[in-house]
């Protein structure tokens, strides 16, 4: 598949990983190999289980189908992208430098999701990959506002409330650029100027 574009590509596990690791990191291996010349609908998971060499009884022991399990490695991967390396208080660090870090973070998400466009739009059309996606940003965008509220910029909010409605938002406006033609990644950052709330910092967004 052209324009396949995974991050962090799963290492070689030792011998000494717990065997539940060791089999989730060669069948997340299997699906980007496959994916290099097939689209995700065409994977079955009988394929993917040769080419990991694990049996199929243990691929159902953990996942439905072929989509439930790639719909885990894609939002795992928008996990590890959205991750800055940030204590709870952003020891260390200024406004607008946290600011920078969140916005490369969300630019990165951006650039991988349009190059993998066709697996996300595949992903987008089930049922689940919606939510499964809101569930991984809301950890980091929970762990965001402790960050801001350390520094004093949000007014009194409950941060796990806030932090679950911006990650459906967020979810959602990721796959809006998923299903949109459109390819400018730093026009969809500068738009997001005028979607996050009032208080939150606009430092590292681009003008629009």
């Amino acid at each position: 598949m052209p324009g396949l574009h995974h991050p962090k590509p799963p290492r070689r596990p030792s011998s000494d990983e717990p065997r539940m690791t060791r089999t989730r990191d060669a069948l997340e291996a299997g699906l980007w190999e496959l994916l290099r010349d097939h689209e995700l609908a065409d994977i079955s998971v009988a394929a993917l289980c040769r080419q990991a060499g694990v049996h199929r009884t243990t691929f159902y022991g953990h996942h439905r189908n072929i989509f439930d399990f790639a719909g885990s490695v894609y939002a795992g991967v928008v996990d590890r992208l959205g991750t800055i390396e940030l204590d709870q208080r952003g020891t260390g660090r200024t406004i607008a430098e946290i600011g920078d870090l969140y916005v490369e973070s969300i630019r990165q998400i951006l650039q991988h999701i349009k190059a993998e466009q066709r697996v996300y739009r595949a992903l987008f059309h089930t049922e689940t990959f919606l939510a499964i996606l809101a569930d991984q940003l809301n950890a980091r965008i929970l762990l965001a506002l402790h960050v801001w509220q350390a520094h004093k910029v949000p007014p009194a909010l409950d941060l796990e409330a806030t932090a679950a409605f911006l990650a459906g938002a967020y979810a959602s406006w990721f796959e809006q650029w998923v299903a949109s033609d459109d390819d400018d990644v730093e026009a969809r950052l500068a738009s997001l100027r005028y979607l996050l709330p009032c208080w939150w910092p606009r430092d590292g967004f681009p003008e629009a």
